[in-house]
């Protein structure tokens, strides 16, 4: 038995392997927690402390290889005078490994020069150190001296200069005052300019519609970000699975540079399915049939069937629980007129069945899609609909013609899964009749907010909150057709409660709707692991008959916990809410499960 430091002056003697390896225990000293997290990760002795060597020599040169990786990583962290001591002491069972640190003070950066090969400064104003993040004073951590190197490259390829390198980079620490001097010797290369934008890859669809989502022209000086557009531009469409815009592999004759487009066109039609259900509305399918490219400009047409209904709802007071059937088609023509401008078309035959009223319906929409900038898209248009809905109090046929006017504002991270930003919708419709048994026009509003923050930077914890505010305007109750009135509760409204069985119901204890809405709706979105999530979640609503929310009625409340399964395709939501001011009419809980957080 012996305590011998590993790596020094004394040979290690033979051991007699055991059986089972020599166990060992591993313990850092002299460090603070960050610090002593890095070192662990790097250690060898640490990730391999359940996989034992087979003798105490073993163990000796496995403490001696870790010597240099955990200098390595300190160093990383701007301690270029540290200390470190590894001592095995096998009087102890497990044998005991001791790593003892003595880090010193960290090292800072002192001076950052960026040149080219010949000495002459790069080209147009100097690249603050600040910027590539090597602020001097500020630790000289090595992953920030390697990570400098890609941003002096994006700073002056966003110049114009696309083929820009770093051909060296010299790094000199002085041990006198502890610090750092990084030089970078930079190839700026040519300043670049957009030549000829090959296409490659078409088969059905036209090339005219892909020049017409190119955001430069022949003679432009480069701009990366300009290359980024034209891809996302491209990729919206819809029809290539790939979708690459690169400049060309070398400059051209004074810096004009081809651009290659390399597409990959996906199958033109598809098919698909999907399923719902929630206690409250039962059970619910749906299949489509579809075309992404229907005449060669990625034309799109979607025929879809629902039916909804099926089995396992809640029946109402007055049996208005049938089925539910939807036929629509759906054509969107992009580019329409002008650039990302979508010209949209649809036709649904509706059969409606929720409990506040049953309905039969024809619709016909038309109407022009466009964004105005990154995140926010608007739209406007014309729909007319015939329609015969059907109450407990009484039948209207009504004959509309509407004005939508929209605009959508997306800034959050993900359509199925958001983790951080924000997302704002405002819908505006003046309704008009056009015959049946109403004259009154009106018009609906929708405003709905969601925020979306991660507490941790990993996508583990989401605080997720909503808003919803409903209106309509210039008709009383009686005079707006029920299907354009107001309505909350259910899986997509306030859990807990049956879908329309929040707000004020009629003498069968069947929804009236009402001329206001508002809704509000606080998760917890918690990751267990990669795959699966817990979500707790705290629902509020209510529906007025004033023309806007007076918060004159007590709000529902509904509480719950859900479960997501992530997949590559959004999450799998399953929820169960429960009332929290119960009417006698309410049921005790609900079930609801779909594709895609609640909100």
């Amino acid at each position: 038995a012996r305590t011998q430091p590993a790596g020094g002056d004394a040979q290690p003697q033979p051991q007699t392997p055991a059986a089972q390896g020599v166990p060992y225990a591993v313990t850092l000293s002299g460090v603070e927690d960050s610090l002593e997290g890095v070192l662990r990760e790097t250690s060898s002795l640490v990730s391999l402390q359940e996989d034992p060597p087979p003798s105490l020599l073993g163990l000796e040169r496995r403490a001696a290889q870790d010597r240099e990786r955990l200098q390595t990583a300190l160093r990383s962290a701007g301690y270029y005078d540290a200390r470190l001591d590894i001592a095995i002491d096998d009087t102890k069972t497990p044998v005991a490994v001791t790593v003892a640190v003595q880090p010193g003070p960290v090292y800072r950066f002192k001076t950052v020069a960026l040149s080219t090969a010949d000495g002459a400064p790069l080209p147009g104003p100097a690249i603050d150190p600040a910027a590539i993040g090597l602020t001097p004073g500020e630790p000289a951590l090595a992953p920030a001296v390697t990570g400098a190197q890609s941003r002096i490259v994006d700073a002056l390829r966003a110049r114009g200069y696309g083929f820009a390198q770093v051909a060296d980079r010299r790094v000199v620490v002085d041990h006198g005052d502890r610090s750092m001097d990084v030089t970078y010797t930079v190839a700026p290369g040519p300043l670049v300019r957009f030549g000829e934008t090959r296409v490659d890859g078409l088969k059905d669809v036209r090339e005219s519609l892909i020049r017409g989502r190119i955001p430069w022209t022949a003679g432009d000086v480069f701009d990366p970000r300009k290359l980024d557009q034209a891809r996302t531009d491209i990729a919206a469409l819809g029809t290539f699975d790939l979708t690459r815009v690169t400049l060309a592999e070398r400059p051209g004759p004074d810096g004009v540079t081809p651009v290659d487009v390399t597409l990959e066109e996906r199958l033109a039609r598809f098919i698909g399915f999907g399923a719902n259900y929630s206690t409250s509305e039962g059970l619910g399918v749906n299949a489509y049939w579809g075309h992404r490219n229907l005449f060669g400009g990625a034309e799109q047409l979607r025929v879809t069937a629902e039916v909804g209904r099926l089995v396992g709802g809640d029946s109402s007071a007055s049996g208005l629980d049938k089925t539910d059937l939807r036929l629509g088609v759906e054509f969107r023509k992009p580019d329409f007129l002008s650039p990302k401008q979508t010209l949209l078309a649809s036709f649904g035959v509706i059969t409606d069945n929720p409990p506040a009223y049953e309905r039969e319906a024809a619709i016909f929409a038309l109407g022009l899609e466009r964004p105005l900038f990154d995140g926010l898209t608007v739209s406007y248009g014309v729909t007319s609909e015939a329609a015969r809905t059907v109450t407990n109090d009484r039948t209207y046929r009504t004959a509309l013609f509407g004005v939508p006017l929209a605009a959508r504002y997306d800034g959050s991270d993900s359509l199925l899964n958001p983790t951080k930003g924000f997302r704002l919708s405002l819908a505006v419709t003046p309704w008009i009749p056009i015959g049946g048994d109403t004259d009154s026009q009106f018009v609906t509003t929708n405003l709905i907010g969601s925020a979306y923050h991660d507490l941790r930077g990993d996508g583990n914890y989401v605080l997720a909150g909503r808003i919803g505010l409903g209106s309509a305007v210039g008709a009383g109750l009686s005079e707006v057709p029920p299907d354009k009135r107001f309505y909350a509760g259910g899986g997509g409204s306030v859990r807990g409660y049956g879908f329309q069985q929040v707000g004020p119901r009629d003498r069968e204890g069947d929804p009236t709707g009402g001329r206001s809405l508002f809704e509000a709706g606080l998760e917890m979105r918690i990751k267990v692991t990669e795959t699966i999530g817990v979500v707790p979640f705290l629902d509020a609503g209510a529906v007025y008959d004033r023309a806007f929310p007076d918060m004159s009625e007590p709000l529902k409340l509904g509480a719950g916990i859900g479960v997501r399964y992530y997949t590559d395709f959004g999450p799998l939501r399953v929820d169960v809410g429960v009332p929290l001011n119960k009417e006698p009419e309410d049921d005790r809980w609900q079930l609801y499960i779909s594709l895609g957080q609640a909100f």
